[in-house]
């Protein structure tokens, strides 16, 4: 429904107005002059009732769209009074249009009357607004209702007026720096809270505050000059001076004073600004005259000589470590396989007793447990090495292929292994298909009763993720979850099992003591941190939380 007019029911010349627009409107959409005269006498009737006794009263006209290309005229007689209750008020009008009921609408009673528009087809958005154009227009029937609609103008430009001084006031008590607006001569005109608040509250009044007041007197007098020749100039003012609050403590400020100009070209007041600096003019009359802070600058450059120097030292120890890995994949090697070899050829040409068979099956598994503890540590130092690009991966099929390789063994074992739908995240693939491998191979490996592995993950929120400890909080975290109903730890020992060569079950159970130290040094390389809870013989429980943003594609430094 669109409202064309509206008309407030005070008194008789309202009701003459009310008459005069119905019968215009019903004219401009195309009604008969007995439709026009029948329409507007029953909206008359109505009126009427509602200025002799109602409250409050309003007539809007609208046209309203009820089907496609149906429109119809509509006049809504408001009244906080309802008129229903006086039918024979409304007699007349009822034998006009029909029955009309008063209904209620929050704190409004209204009765609507309509008429079917016969050829709405051509009343278009364009002619609408045209009938609005005219109404607004109209002249006046007589110099009283000239002086109404110009007052209800007045009235609607002084609310607008209002409402726009209360914004501009919220918004420059809001805004977190003292302005104000200035006069030629030099007064403070308009104030917002943050600078009344900042000077003593008897400086500000009618009269307004004066500028020279507020400033340190040893800086009014440079200001002064620069505000004379901004003022000649019509120009911006900007400067820095140290503003007089209470107790007359003095505080360095930032101002800019701009020019307000008229559509003539004259300026009637000034807009300024204070901004707060004193902070920051203290840290440069640090910086200027402190010796000490001379002295550290001094030593934090010796310091970091010395770090680069510790670095390159670094360094070379790294390469070392990188060499002795490599001899150590090569050539500790070659004499074990040598020792293996010799001892399987000594058992086939010598006949041997049990005791003898015993003691070569040593040498083997010996030499066997050395072989796989030289490969771990060859695999732990590769760790550190550079160029571990991460790859958007999907962590379901690192599992796949991790659970192909060790099929047999799983057979073997007749274990049971769950796998929940796993995260595509951004990962080092190789690293993390084998900190799988490892986690999965010890739940095997470790187990006194047929192995049942359950693999999990979930999103941890920001909240949550701040509740788990070695976690950066505001970041958000994938928590995978590897648990087993193997043989378990003391939970004295939750931290010491990832130190490398740290065995729990020496005797009982066979391994080098670096395969869990290689699990932490592949999460720590995942920005992640990796933790453990078991009951022993009651089975353990690997949680390993990465965050779920690390870069696409990063060189490990």
């Amino acid at each position: 429904m669109i409202e064309i007019v509206k008309i407030n029911l005070d008194n008789e010349m309202d009701l003459i107005l009310a008459h005069k627009r119905t019968m215009k409107l019903c004219e401009l959409c195309g009604l008969s002059v007995a439709n026009q005269t029948t329409f507007a006498t029953a909206v008359s009737e109505i009126a009427r009732c509602a200025i002799n006794i109602g409250d409050r009263s309003h007539l809007i006209l609208s046209i309203n769209t009820f089907k496609i290309n149906k429109k119809e005229i509509v006049a809504i007689i408001y009244d906080k009074v309802n008129l229903g209750e006086n039918p024979e008020a409304l007699a007349y009008a009822k034998r006009l249009m029909g029955d009309m009921k008063s209904v209620k609408y929050n704190d409004y009673y209204e009765i609507r009357l309509s008429h079917i528009i016969n050829f709405s087809g051509t009343i278009s958005e364009t002619k609408i607004q045209g009938f609005k154009d005219y109404f607004k227009n109209e002249p006046p029937i007589s110099p009283y209702d000239e002086i109404r609609k110009k007052n209800i103008q007045l009235i609607d430009i002084s609310n607008k007026l209002m409402e726009s001084e209360k914004q501009y006031q919220m918004l420059s008590d809001t805004l977190p720096l003292m302005m104000f607006v200035i006069n030629n001569q030099g007064e403070i005109t308009y104030s917002n809270k943050w600078l009344t608040d900042f000077f003593p509250l008897q400086k500000v009044g009618s009269s307004g505050i004066s500028f020279q007041s507020m400033f340190h007197t040893d800086d009014f007098k440079s200001l002064s000059i620069k505000w004379e020749k901004s003022q000649t100039e019509r120009s911006i003012f900007r400067a820095e001076g140290r503003l007089r609050g209470r107790e007359d403590k003095y505080v360095w400020h930032l101002i800019t004073i701009v020019p307000s100009k008229s559509e003539k070209d004259v300026v009637a007041n000034w807009i300024g600004f204070f901004v707060d600096i004193h902070s920051q003019k203290l840290v440069e009359a640090a910086l200027k005259d402190n010796d000490g802070l001379k002295v550290i600058q001094e030593e934090l450059r010796s310091n970091q000589s010395l770090l680069e120097a510790k670095l390159g030292e670094l360094k070379i120890s790294n390469h070392n470590l990188e060499q002795f890995a490599f001899i150590a994949s090569h050539d500790l090697q070659e004499p074990l396989r040598k020792i293996k070899t010799f001892a399987n050829l000594l058992e086939d040409d010598i006949k041997l007793t049990e005791p003898q068979t015993r003691y070569f099956n040593k040498i083997r598994n010996s030499a066997d447990r050395m072989s796989s503890l030289i490969s771990n540590i060859l695999d732990y130092s590769r760790l550190n090495k550079q160029s571990s690009s991460f790859l958007r991966t999907d962590l379901n099929q690192i599992m796949q292929n991790i659970l192909v390789d060790y099929e047999l063994l799983i057979e073997e074992k007749n274990a049971t292994i769950k796998v929940s739908n796993l995260p595509t995240l951004n990962v080092i693939p190789s690293q993390i298909l084998q900190l799988f491998s490892n986690l999965l191979h010890n739940s095997l490996k470790f187990s006194e009763r047929i192995p049942e592995i359950e693999i999990s993950s979930q999103e941890l929120s920001v909240k949550e993720a701040s509740q788990v400890d070695g976690l950066v909080n505001g970041k958000k975290y994938i928590q995978i979850k590897f648990k087993d109903n193997g043989i378990g730890f003391s939970k004295d020992y939750s931290e010491k099992i990832f130190a490398i060569f740290q065995r729990l079950r020496e005797i009982e159970t066979p391994g080098t003591g670096i395969g869990l130290a290689l699990c932490k040094k592949i999460v720590e390389n995942h920005n992640g941190v990796i933790k453990a809870e078991s009951v022993h013989g009651r089975g353990s429980e690997f949680n390993i939380y990465i965050p779920d943003n690390n870069p696409a594609s990063i060189t490990k430094e």
